[in-house]
């Protein structure tokens, strides 16, 4: 039934009276009323029936209905293109976190895997999607620094290299997806409640083997039987190290042989470790690979050669460098798998339900 407000009257079957419609009604309807008018003059017949209809004549008010349809499905369809292309045209932003050098030759290599990967998953580097690095050439107390300047670009996901790295972005940000790559023991560290399910902001790769230590005592052993004293050169503050270091102490004890720990956290420390290494009268040496030693790699390399001490690394650039044997992870297949994780993280997968791929696949070098 009409309202009060909208005042819509028929006042007997002669027609004399014409219906009134109110200008509030046109009005809450949202129409102007018309400029000539509501037609007064009485119907010149009366009405026959009442299924017959009124002749009304309210020309603006169906133009101006007309007219404001037309405008809005036209507008709309001029709006959804220019919201699909800065949809399709948005570039996303993407920040690296790296331990290491810049230059140094495994980054390098690991980085083209990276974009390569990207490529062929559509991304196209300056058009696309923007890559934001950051290094901090071996110094890892400028890591947490340099995560914060990534969190204040606004970037959408930070991939962070190795454990340190990865705790760095962590602690900058929980609310930044996170893709470690080939992070050792993410779980001790506090990144991740478990491969299966990480439930956090964190996701990505793990080289996280409990039993490489083990293997590369076991394989120091092989190539150098009469050495019963072995010194293991680490960096005690990364995440990483307590779990080969627990991996090369069952295996010392199993085969008879000593283990003497040296540990290195910054820079200075490298020469009073040499020096250490001298004195304990170690027969061979095993060598962690992690930033800070990878940095200084030379250093160590030529104490090495010039002890004669036979050494064993744990990143097979050190052979390439000139160290005598490796038993490392092969970190190349974690490159492109990180750029999986940052796909669906950019298509809006969480990270809390992306599992982290545990990669081990060993590389045996010998010079």
């Amino acid at each position: 039934m009409p309202t009060d407000t909208e005042n819509v009257r028929f006042r007997g079957k002669t027609g004399s009276d014409l219906p009134t419609v109110k200008t509030a009604l046109m009005t809450r309807l949202g129409h102007r009323p018309s400029r000539c008018g509501l037609r007064t003059k009485p119907v010149s017949a009366p009405i026959k029936n009442w299924t017959e209809p009124i002749g009304c004549w309210l020309p603006n008010l169906m133009a101006d209905m007309r007219r404001r349809n037309f405008l809005g499905v036209m507008g709309g369809a001029a709006a959804w293109p220019l919201a699909a292309r800065a949809q399709q045209d948005e570039v996303r932003r993407v920040g690296m976190l790296w331990s290491g050098e810049e230059q140094y030759p495994r980054n390098v290599k690991n980085r083209a895997a990276f974009l390569h990967h990207l490529r062929d998953l559509g991304y196209v580097e300056g058009k696309t999607i923007q890559i934001h690095e950051r290094y901090a050439e071996g110094v890892l107390d400028r890591l947490p620094g340099l995560a914060r300047e990534l969190v204040a670009l606004k970037v959408d996901v930070i991939v962070a290299v190795a454990v340190a790295a990865s705790t760095a972005a962590h602690e900058a940000t929980i609310r930044i997806p996170i893709v470690m790559v080939h992070a050792g023991n993410p779980i001790g560290a506090g990144l991740i409640k478990s491969l299966a399910r990480p439930g956090g902001n964190v996701t990505g790769t793990t080289s996280m083997l409990p039993d490489v230590g083990s293997k590369q005592m076991a394989l120091l052993h092989q190539v150098v039987p009469s050495a019963r004293r072995v010194a293991f050169l680490s960096n005690p503050s990364n995440a990483g190290t307590p779990l080969t270091l627990q991996g090369a102490a069952d295996a010392a004890k199993l085969l008879g042989l000593e283990l003497v720990l040296v540990d290195v956290v910054a820079r200075q420390d490298f020469e009073p470790a040499f020096a250490r290494i001298a004195q304990s009268q170690a027969e061979a040496l095993l060598v962690m690979g992690e930033p800070l030693i990878i940095t200084h790699r030379e250093d160590v390399i030529v104490f090495a050669a010039q002890r004669r001490l036979p050494a064993l690394y744990t990143i097979g650039s050190f052979v390439r460098d000139g160290g005598l044997m490796s038993y490392s992870i092969n970190f190349d297949v974690h490159y492109p798998r990180a750029a999986d994780y940052v796909d669906k993280i950019l298509k809006g997968a969480s990270p809390t339900e992306l599992p982290v791929s545990l990669l081990a696949i060993a590389d045996e070098v010998i010079e």
